[in-house]
């Protein structure tokens, strides 16, 4: 096969992530390794109806304001999340991050690997797959 159609060919991963505001409340995201954790923020804000007006953060170990960080594109300081794909973190099956959105009023939520897929076929854009309750308001 020459390179042309292995590129073609080549696998892709997707992960199926659950982003958990607390008991009950929960998103399954459908994400593809060359989406940006910026794109995941996107959506989470739509699965839940947030406004998307504050800042927010990514803490890759769990533990709010400690450790690796991926910061909003409007923050000060980076690393920040326009500019890492899922694919380069790494990422396993059942590892969470912290996803934390609002630096005021710190909507915490978890984000769970669920699944890790190898497929031929490459989403386009994050795709929402299920959404259960009713999701935080936001502090204006």
């Amino acid at each position: 096969m020459n390179n042309a159609l292995q590129e073609r060919y080549k696998m892709e991963t997707t992960y199926i992530v659950k982003v958990l505001w607390r008991r009950g409340v929960w998103s399954r995201i459908q994400m593809s390794s060359r989406h940006t954790l910026e794109e995941l923020h996107q959506a989470i804000q739509h699965a839940y109806g947030l406004s998307d007006s504050h800042l927010y953060a990514f803490f890759m170990e769990g533990k709010p304001w400690r450790g690796k960080a991926y910061w909003s594109p409007g923050n000060d300081e980076g690393p920040f999340a326009d500019k890492i794909s899922l694919g380069q973190l790494g990422l396993e099956l059942k590892q969470k991050f912290l996803y934390l959105y609002d630096f005021g009023a710190e909507l915490k939520m978890t984000v769970q690997i669920e699944q890790v897929l190898e497929t031929d076929v490459v989403g386009l854009k994050p795709l929402i797959l299920e959404t259960r309750g009713e999701g935080p308001e936001e502090d204006w």
